[in-house]
């Protein structure tokens, strides 16, 4: 199959995903805020498990039983491309702004609409009520969606389904030349173009909005819609989450005794997660900071803020189009004795990771309490001589004054931190960027996990990807862990 027909493919796959998961994003929207509540952080990460796991251990776990048959593998791809835009989807949604008409002026205007049909201004009217209804403000999900199954990479080489991504991998090992690989990824760029133009607008739009839902919004749920949401958060839970852990942990034992037997094995991974927690780390954290910077220096500026968010455009096209562009930038003459270092590797990371970095700030707004956070600043500003001159026991307002910074980190630093560490980890499993820029002296686990995944399944492959992905989230958990008992 040739580039054009892959990218015809890929792009047929991702709209025909788009419009099946539509209507389950809406659902789950809704159902998102009938439960926020009462069970709302914990609900909220039963949706996002299944995209924040690993694709590159769903891929293994899947790839015998994708073998077997070219019709399976593509079913099972697309199963598993569903589950993980599903919640890219709920959660644009929820960070994108209230509809700026009701369905009641809506319903006002198909009446009118249908009394005058002959009426051009009529139906003018009542197709620009549909498009500041809810078409405005739902179309940015529909586009990251899209996004995210067209530039899928991992999921598609290991099931070895027809995908543009995979060609371009194929390419690249055959040596294929610069100038002809910048003139093929034309092809899936201006497929892309009119998707990252929409979701420029709606950063724009979104960013001085801080209130996403309606008040008048009805938040209750009928029994068989309530069930419905229940029974696809199982399925994908058991499909994208617990068959690939359930696959690692049946091989771990043994894996891990053939391991100990190789004292350099387990050496040279360590030296591997080392290396790739290093670079995710200053990648993540870069694109948190310099998106904070910039949303800070153009507050006031009506001008900067609107064009800002033409710089998220490279981040958007997707990692291996923006590796494949930093690997021919940093090949030219007066750049090329920065190419075999990290510098190329954390840039184009850190430059993916920014459209991500305003999502991400963009939810927290929404779901920032304001009231709270400006009552525990007020709390944690007392000082103890304030409360003795006010004729209070000074144990009391020190005691006051803890509980209002472990209050104040609960509600504005912890979400900060989730925010960064949530970075740092898609940085740690982007595979795109460790393929191409990787130096030859700082060797990728990624990448050696990746090519051995093709050549089959064994216990000690098994092993190396559990602790290869296990021990950086056991290690973020941990410091989170320590700061909140430290705050408490």
């Amino acid at each position: 199959m040739n580039l054009a027909s892959a990218c015809c493919w890929t792009l047929a796959r991702s709209f025909l995903l788009c419009l099946i998961a539509w209507p389950i994003c809406q659902l789950l929207e809704r159902w998102l805020r009938a439960v926020s509540d009462r069970h709302g952080p914990l609900a909220f990460s039963l949706l996002l498990a299944p995209f924040l796991f690993p694709e590159l251990l769903v891929g293994y776990a899947y790839r015998h039983r994708a073998l077997t048959s070219p019709l399976l593998a593509e079913l099972l791809c697309a199963g598993l491309l569903l589950i993980r835009m599903i919640p890219v989807g709920v959660v644009a949604l929820m960070a994108s702004p209230v509809s700026l008409i009701s369905g009641a002026a809506i319903h006002c205007r198909r009446l009118l609409l249908q009394a005058n049909p002959g009426s051009m201004r009529e139906r003018y009217h009542f197709y620009s009520c549909l498009w500041h209804g809810g078409i405005r403000r739902e179309l940015p999900a529909l586009v990251l969606m899209g996004l995210v199954a067209f530039q899928e990479f991992e999921l598609a080489a290991l099931l070895q389904t027809a995908s543009w991504t995979d060609w371009f991998i194929a390419a690249q090992r055959v040596g294929l030349d610069r100038g002809e690989t910048l003139r093929q990824s034309l092809w899936p760029m201006l497929m892309q173009w009119p998707l990252l133009w929409c979701v420029v607008c709606w950063a724009v739009q979104a960013q001085d909005v801080h209130s996403t839902s309606d008040p008048t919004e009805s938040r209750t749920l009928s029994i068989l819609e309530q069930a419905f949401a229940g029974l696809y958060l199982s399925l994908a839970l058991i499909g994208g989450c617990a068959v690939p852990l359930s696959f690692l942990a049946w091989n771990l034992p043994s894996g891990l005794k053939m391991m100990l037997r190789q004292p350099m094995s387990m050496s040279g991974l360590l030296q591997e997660i080392f290396i790739a927690t290093v670079v995710s780390l200053c990648a993540g954290l870069a694109a948190w900071s310099l998106t904070g910077f910039v949303q800070r220096s153009t507050e006031g500026r009506p001008a900067l803020r609107r064009w800002w968010p033409l710089w998220l455009i490279p981040g958007l096209s997707g990692s291996l189009l923006l590796s494949m562009g930093v690997v021919a930038l940093f090949q030219q003459a007066g750049l090329r004795w920065l190419y075999d270092t990290p510098a190329p590797w954390v840039l184009a990371l850190m430059i993916w990771l920014l459209p991500r970095a305003v999502l991400v700030q963009l939810w927290l707004d929404t779901t920032r309490s304001t009231e709270s956070l400006y009552l525990a600043e007020m709390l944690s500003r007392e000082t103890p001589q304030a409360a003795s001159g006010a004729n209070l026991p000074q144990p009391k307002s020190s005691r006051n004054s803890r509980q209002a910074s472990a209050l104040l980190f609960r509600l504005r630093d912890q979400p900060q931190l989730m925010g960064m560490g949530l970075l740092c980890y898609w940085a740690y499993l982007d595979l795109s960027t460790s393929y191409l820029l990787a130096p030859s002296a700082m060797p990728s686990g990624l990448v050696r996990l990746y090519n051995f995944m093709h050549f089959g399944r064994s216990s000690a492959l098994s092993a190396e990807a559990f602790l290869f992905f296990g021990i950086p989230v056991l290690g973020g958990l941990l410091v989170v862990l320590i700061r909140r008992v430290l705050h408490r």
